[in-house]
């Protein structure tokens, strides 16, 4: 219960603190409605890119700028990135060594593309974010976009000064942001461990954490809304098939209550967004 209350209440946390950070005060009611909707968006779009622009349309909702929003989005991205990035090469290198459970050879190769692609990435948009800014007023100048112009160009100057927020945040808060990111997906991977246990299945708490590191990494580049199917089938591969419908279980039960739930309580969620009061702009000395 207390990894399953983590992998819903640690991203509210983590947004409030991101919305705290560019001067806007979102109360965690509010920041745990947008989670939800982020996790609809993730789930009904391939590759979770849908979790993004939900973001933004939610905080937009409140009354958050659409740049502002689009850098927060951007810093979430990076939280995970880089979470992925030192926690990841630890899993492969513990899977490899410990022989605890079996790895496919093509994941591996596999996984050290995206560790590569996951550190460019962090760098890219964590330190340089003139890089989007130079994207959206580029976009600005297309003649079929002329008349947003104004528009999109208001939106990178948001954008430019959220991530300048975002690099010079106080030590103690980044900090805060990465631990309460790496907790929230190393919450969901203990409840797959409990909920094998759960139904009878002898894997090891390092094993099946280590495991899930790699997978969802990879789960990110395959093209199913959250990597349906593929999560799925290698972990039950790689835990072992012969153990019988424990393993299935345990993975529908992880997956209904992480993900797919949110098919129920999303509309709701949407709901209670609408009837929210919007968001206040707060100055530096709030924060103190």
């Amino acid at each position: 219960m207390v990894t399953l209350l983590a992998e819903w209440l640690l991203p509210a946390e983590r947004l409030r603190l991101l919305c705290l950070s560019q001067y806007v005060e979102l109360p965690f009611r509010s920041a745990l409605l947008v989670n939800i909707l982020s996790v609809v968006g993730g789930a009904v779009i391939p590759g979770g890119t849908g979790q993004g622009p939900a973001v933004v349309a939610a905080l937009g909702r409140l009354g958050m700028p659409i740049g502002k929003g689009v850098g927060v989005m951007m810093q979430i991205y990076v939280l995970d990135l880089i979470f992925f990035a030192w926690s990841v090469p630890l899993s492969l290198w513990y899977l490899i060594y410990s022989d605890t459970i079996y790895l496919p050879a093509d994941l591996k190769v596999f996984t050290l593309v995206a560790i590569f692609l996951v550190f460019a990435g962090a760098i890219l948009l964590g330190r340089y974010p003139r890089l989007v800014v130079s994207l959206l007023l580029t976009i600005a100048k297309w003649p079929l976009l002329s008349r947003f112009e104004v528009r999109l160009r208001k939106i990178a100057h948001d954008y430019y000064r959220s991530s300048r927020s975002y690099l010079s945040m106080p030590f103690f808060t980044w900090l805060k942001l990465h631990l309460v990111t790496g907790a929230n997906w190393l919450g969901g991977y203990v409840l797959l461990w409990g909920l094998l246990k759960l139904y009878g299945i002898n894997t090891n708490l390092l094993g099946t954490v280590a495991l899930l590191g790699v997978i969802t990494l990879v789960s990110q580049f395959i093209p199913t809304p959250r990597g349906a199917g593929f999560v799925e089938a290698t972990v039950g591969l790689s835990i072992g098939a012969g153990q019988g419908g424990g393993v299935v279980a345990a993975l529908l039960v992880w997956r209904l209550s992480t993900v797919y739930v949110s098919f129920l309580i999303g509309p709701l969620a949407g709901w209670l967004l609408f009837l929210s009061p919007r968001v206040k702009r707060i100055g530096p000395k709030a924060l103190r």
